[in-house]
């Protein structure tokens, strides 16, 4: 709906302020969105340390200590999901209770598809999809601050986002499952 608002208005169907009024309840939903994702950080964190400690604690020798479950989440963006995502698979793996007297067994088991699926949804795909917008942004995108500029981004980006939008709702889903 906002793509075509934003449409609408740079074909002049809409005055500055029935655009700025369009676009508000998206600048809502990104600030629930932004919020959300916040708080699901900082519990997956101290989610992934707390089982870090109970692998730990059972004696599992694993390559990722405790501490990056948290400090893995806030690396540079070109590695930023690579050590969660190798983490999460060793926790998994370790959690493996088939075997507890023995501290190596679990390096055998099997991997979660899950985590793999989390992974590409969450780690591989939004970087994809950057690639296809990221030339826009170059060419203009943002960059003046205008009404016109955030008219003609949100035009250009319409399918994008929706695109991007449904990626991360599967991401989530896919999440959901592997914690539950």
């Amino acid at each position: 709906g906002v793509a075509q608002d934003a449409e609408d208005y740079l074909l002049g169907g809409l005055s500055d302020d029935e655009f700025r009024d369009a676009i508000g309840p998206l600048n809502a939903v990104q600030l629930i969105v932004g919020l959300a994702t916040l708080a699901t950080f900082i519990v997956s964190i101290v989610w992934m340390y707390r089982i870090a400690t109970n692998v730990r604690a059972y004696q599992r020798r694993t390559t990722w200590s405790p501490l990056f479950a948290i400090f893995g989440w806030m690396l540079p963006p070109f590695v930023l999901y690579v050590i969660p995502f190798l983490m999460l698979r060793e926790l998994w793996k370790a959690s493996d209770s088939s075997n507890p007297d023995d501290p190596e067994s679990w390096q055998s088991s099997r991997d979660n598809p899950l985590v793999w699926a989390w992974f590409v949804l969450y780690g591989i795909a939004p970087v994809v999809l950057l690639i296809f917008s990221v030339g826009s942004f170059i060419d203009g995108g943002l960059s003046t601050g205008s009404l016109d500029s955030l008219a003609e981004s949100l035009d250009d980006f319409g399918a994008l986002a929706v695109v991007s939008t449904v990626v991360n709702l599967a991401a989530a889903v896919v999440w959901i499952l592997f914690v539950k």
